[in-house]
């Protein structure tokens, strides 16, 4: 079937056994009634059937998308995974019977005009790995893929006063690619491309980006541990972000091109800034995630750096996975006002 993709998508291969943080670790992975039905009575070996039969679970409201789930084990760990890291269910019957969540995770199928879209999250470790080796500005192109999309693709939603057009979609995308100004500046242009009303926060960015990390540590087991030893860091020394930061980008000198390429991703995978939420509310998500991810990412490796100086890529990759997989797996967008307690989000461009 032919997809419309990011360039780097090609070379996306799930890493199976090697990943450092499996994405079937710690979540509640969802099926829908066919997918149910289908696993329920699939032949098979007794050891996975028994197996099958304790880990599937119907949801207390079901529904026909989401209608049970694997309940993660006493470890947070999916009960179906192996000890080397890959599913029972893929290893003894192939990915003809898996269910749409985990057959297709990560790539995301989208609807977009006629058109079906194919992307892979950011919350992937691959995903960050392959956008980290990109060097040029995201580009797209029509791929033919041996995939077969969900039954219910996602679609974009309107949003009031922002065209529904490839060309005002993509230029949204091209001008975050633009590095003739710092990655802050082109999302603070996105505002005026989405013609919302002019920024009128100047407040205190640390602070800012702190009050929207104990918001969500609070609420999501993903970035809780990063969240909380960020917090912890600078909740009494604000001033010393700004020492960590500089230091953070003498290790990573090419942060910002990284930055650039989750951020395009990001937008891309999300159908940006279709959420059928306020325009301005969709350009403050794009700002949050600016800023939660900038203080965790220079606070893990400042953390990390006081007990191993060898902090690496790795490191810095596994924090951003665990950022997306809140940011880009519930409705973030429509939390970001809470988090952010009234302001508008400006303030953390300045990270």
């Amino acid at each position: 079937m032919n997809y419309f993709v990011p360039r780097y998508f090609a070379g996306f291969k799930c890493k199976m056994g090697d990943c450092r943080s499996a994405c079937c670790v710690g979540w509640p992975v969802t099926v829908s009634m066919k997918n149910y039905f289908t696993l329920l009575g699939v032949p098979c070996r007794k050891e996975l059937r028994d197996r099958l039969d304790c880990a599937l679970r119907v949801v207390d409201r079901p529904t026909e998308e989401e209608y049970a789930r694997f309940s993660p084990n006493w470890l947070g760990d999916c009960p179906m995974r192996m000890e080397d890291g890959r599913c029972s269910i893929h290893a003894e019957l192939g990915e003809e019977v898996l269910s749409d969540v985990c057959r297709l995770y990560p790539r995301g199928v989208r609807l977009w005009n006629g058109r079906t879209e194919c992307s892979a999250s950011n919350s992937c470790e691959k995903t960050l790995e392959l956008l980290w080796d990109e060097t040029e500005p995201m580009t797209f192109e029509a791929r033919d893929l041996a995939l077969t999309p969900p039954p219910h693709p996602g679609s974009p939603s309107p949003t009031e006063g922002v065209p529904m057009t490839d060309e005002f979609r993509f230029s949204l995308i091209e001008a975050v690619g633009d590095r003739t100004k710092p990655l802050g500046e082109r999302i603070r242009d996105l505002r005026r491309l989405m013609s919302c009303a002019p920024l009128t926060e100047s407040g205190d960015g640390i602070r800012a980006a702190l009050r929207i990390t104990a918001y969500y540590a609070d609420r999501s087991d993903s970035i809780r541990e990063a969240g909380c030893a960020v917090i912890g860091r600078y909740e009494n020394s604000p001033d010393l972000y700004r020492k960590d930061a500089a230091a953070f980008e003498a290790r990573f000198p090419k942060w910002e091109r990284f930055w650039e390429q989750m951020t395009a991703n990001h937008m891309f995978f999300s159908q940006f800034p279709y959420y059928g939420i306020a325009r301005e509310e969709a350009w403050k998500s794009l700002a949050a995630v600016y800023g939660l991810t900038r203080i965790l990412a220079v606070g893990t490796l400042a953390a990390r750096e006081a007990r191993d100086p060898a902090g690496d890529r790795d490191t810095l990759i596994d924090v951003l996975a665990a950022a997306f997989r809140l940011i880009a797996h519930t409705p973030f967008e429509r939390s970001v006002s809470a988090a952010l307690g009234g302001c508008d989000g400006g303030e953390l461009l300045g990270l």
